[in-house]
């Protein structure tokens, strides 16, 4: 953690007691057409979401709510996809818009702009902050691009049929790509690129890591299941989840994860030591999910037309749900340091604002975020 890091945790320790505030909804912040992904730089404050067709991104002050554009440049192909990734140890916004074959490296002191080629259909994106080094999923061309943060030179790894999703386990140092066509996981070595193949479920979408216990969970959209990766060994085993189990977050304090059953309209919790599971109801077609893991709480975005936040209290799997008073919400972050909670509105194009559901951190939680390089992810 960089010592600006420490001081704004520092700051907000002061503010606690005005943090944890019932959740509630405080208006909207405009943003150009269509937007499709919303990232949170908690040391900085700023949030940035990338516009698409427009092509480019909103960076939004979390303190004043003011917003400033920062454009793209001129894209061959106009694209409804997008992913953002932030690095904040060196504040460089990172942006893929799953069409055109860049990423957009973003200063976000500047705001100046540089494009780095990548493979075929960039789409998804993932930063390991420690060696400074991005991951971009090529789904077109089955490869990822690794890009060299401070010189912005270019490596391509080969990895599986049409990637989708992309996690980097930080302290292992071991990149993990989910190949939806090829049904495997790709294991990328950081140190050397080499790789290694890891079988998975039928149409991988999404992995995500937990980098405490070096678990990866990939989670398989047609066989309605989470493939569990042992990062030690590679060794997996199949946890049964929801039908179309799409998005999942992960709370690495708790050693929970929790995986969007997009059709059976519930979370599916997993408990990473034993492998069990409990299934909690929510709104119809969950889909993004965000993750407080101060306040051990988890938020669930019903698209679908429903337009609802539901809350799980991680502790005791209770619910409560609220609307987002927004068009066609597609996407969410929080801000744990802040206690807000920003969800994407695509067809309205803006977003909504939240302060977070109340929750209690505990002081020697506090005191790890400020001594730990690793305790905020």
């Amino acid at each position: 953690m960089t010592s600006y890091g420490k001081a704004v945790i520092a700051a907000w320790m002061l503010f606690l007691p005005s943090a944890l505030v019932a959740q509630r909804f405080h208006g909207f912040v405009s943003l150009g057409s269509y937007p499709q992904a919303i990232a949170v730089d908690p040391f900085t404050d700023r949030i940035y979401t990338i516009d698409e067709p427009a092509n480019e991104v909103t960076e939004i002050d979390g303190v004043t709510n003011a917003t400033v554009k920062i454009s793209l440049g001129t894209n061959e192909q106009k694209s409804l996809d997008g992913a953002l990734a932030i690095d904040p140890i060196t504040n460089k916004i990172y942006a893929v818009d799953g069409v055109n074959n860049h990423l957009a490296v973003i200063d976000g002191a500047t705001r100046k702009v540089k494009l780095i080629a990548t493979g075929n259909t960039a789409y998804a994106v993932a930063v390991n902050p420690y060696t400074n080094r991005i991951y971009v999923a090529d789904f077109g061309d089955g490869t990822v691009t690794v890009v060299n943060g401070a010189k912005l030179t270019t490596t391509t790894v080969k990895v599986g049929v049409e990637p989708l999703s992309v996690a980097v386990d930080y302290v292992s140092n071991k990149i993990y790509v989910a190949n939806s066509q090829s049904n495997t996981v790709t294991v990328i070595d950081g140190a050397t690129n080499a790789t290694t193949t890891v079988q998975a479920g039928s149409y991988p979408a999404n992995v995500a890591v937990n980098s405490d216990t070096h678990t990866i969970y990939a989670v398989n959209i047609l066989s309605n299941d989470v493939t569990v990766i042992n990062g030690a060994t590679n060794a997996t085993s199949t946890v049964q989840a929801g039908t179309s189990a799409d998005e999942l977050g992960i709370n690495a304090r708790t050693n929970r994860i929790y995986v969007a059953d997009r059709l059976a309209s519930s979370i599916t919790v997993i408990d990473g030591k034993t492998n069990g599971t409990v299934t909690i109801p929510v709104g119809s077609t969950p889909d993004a999910v965000a993750v407080d893991e101060l306040r051990n709480k988890i938020y669930v975005l019903d698209w679908n037309n429903a337009n609802i936040v539901t809350t799980i209290d991680g502790a005791t799997n209770a619910t409560s749900s609220v609307p987002t008073n927004g068009q066609g919400s597609i996407d969410l972050a929080v801000n744990v340091l802040t206690n807000q909670l920003y969800v994407l509105n695509n067809s309205g194009s803006n977003v909504s604002l939240f302060s977070g559901a109340a929750g209690v951190v505990p002081p020697a939680l506090l005191h790890e975020l400020i001594s730990a390089p690793n305790a905020l992810r």
